[in-house]
């Protein structure tokens, strides 16, 4: 599991907030790649935290619900 610093410093694009999680669709013309998927789970754990401006909740219970939500929408997109 890859661990990011959680901190209002952070952020894994720079200054980039394009990325919604619920907008967020794979490439549907390629394969997801392990690495691939590991960093959109990552980047999607991280914009939870910072969704609640990185006060309370749990990093590992943000990675789950992230990882849960990024399998379901690359199951939906390979069917």
């Amino acid at each position: 599991m890859t661990h990011h610093k959680h901190d209002s410093h952070y952020h894994p694009h720079g200054s980039d907030k394009s990325f919604e999680l619920g907008r967020t669709q794979p490439h549907t013309s390629a394969v997801i790649t392990k690495e691939q998927r590991e960093h959109m789970i990552a980047e999607a754990a991280y914009y939870m935290a910072e969704h609640r401006h990185f006060q309370g909740g749990d990093p590992i219970r943000d990675w789950l619900q992230a990882q849960m939500e990024i399998d379901s929408k690359i199951k939906d997109t390979s069917h």
